[in-house]
């Protein structure tokens, strides 16, 4: 899996009427379209052949923002500062644990009411808020409306939380996306009039992208409004290409992920806890916790 920051092939070939401007890995692709997303220039994704085309007209501008956009983060994001060199420098278990989310797919299955893993563990805000329901909240991250859903997530949402792991550690990370998921998926239906019913992952996909950004707004005289502007604009340009997908994901949840994301990031660098991050026992006994989260969770929602 290559980062943001890896120079993605720039194409000008001409296909038909429309024009292939990138090609190259999913993940290359998914980044592409956030950019060509963000600047509002139409565009289609072929992955069968590993590339994306725009009309003919747009060609000069879809590679000028291109080139501009890996150019500009060619160094981007910078290393919290005050970590030590390759604080995490091992694998994080991000195949196996997001992997898992396409494992418990095959036994839940897409969006159904009917079924009890729906019925008691998808968001219900007024289960939530009248009933006291509050697993929901952790047990809705677990599940996926359909298979393109899970893909988003796992897909994008994998390189992400990957890259997240490996700044802050596999343990505190993984308890960070879960605290924001849920916070994300409260106050979404708190400032809600209306129920609600919803699934997946991607609040705490967004809750990483804003705790990347909380990370660069505290990281003090490294920190430059530049890269803020530019960890917002990533985090639009996903909200778009992944915030219309499935029929029970929800824009809202999405953005207040992102924004507890924000707040969780400033908030763990001013209390000092990535000091801590480098303890392989900190981080081990963190991951065995999120774990035990889960799975509570899910034992009070069959309960």
């Amino acid at each position: 899996m290559q980062s943001a920051n890896t120079p993605i092939k720039i194409s000008s070939r001409e296909d038909n009427e429309h024009r292939i401007v990138a090609s190259g890995t999913p993940e290359h692709l998914a980044i592409c379209s956030l950019v060509l997303n963000a600047v509002g220039i139409q565009h289609s994704i072929d992955l069968s052949r590993s590339c994306i085309s725009v009309p003919d007209e747009s060609a000069a501008a879809a590679k000028y923002q291109l080139d501009k956009y890996f150019e500009e983060n060619a160094n981007w994001p910078e290393p919290p500062p005050s970590l030590p060199a390759q604080p995490h420098a091992g694998n994080p278990p991000t195949i196996v644990t997001i992997g898992s989310l396409a494992l418990f797919y095959l036994i839940t299955g897409p969006w159904n009411s009917g079924t009890p893993w729906f019925k008691n563990g998808a968001i219900d805000s007024q289960a939530i808020l009248e009933q006291g329901e509050w697993w929901r909240l952790v047990t809705a991250l677990t599940l996926h409306a359909d298979q393109v859903h899970l893909l988003g997530n796992c897909l994008i949402g994998g390189f992400l939380v990957h890259l997240l792991c490996k700044t802050v550690g596999s343990g505190l990370g993984w308890m960070l996306l879960i605290v924001c998921g849920a916070l994300g998926n409260y106050l979404n239906i708190a400032v809600r009039e209306t129920a609600l019913h919803s699934v997946g992952f991607s609040t705490s996909i967004f809750a990483a992208i804003g705790m990347f950004s909380g990370l660069q707004i505290s990281s003090g005289h490294n920190f430059s409004f530049k890269q803020l502007l530019m960890a917002l604009g990533a985090g639009a340009g996903l909200l778009a290409f992944l915030g219309v997908e499935g029929e029970r994901t929800d824009i809202g949840a999405h953005f207040f992920g992102f924004l507890c994301g924000i707040g969780m990031g400033v908030l763990v660098k001013q209390v000092g806890m990535l000091r801590r991050a480098a303890s392989v026992s900190f981080q081990q006994n963190l991951y065995i916790l999120c774990l035990g989260m889960v799975g509570i969770c899910w034992i009070l929602a069959w309960q």
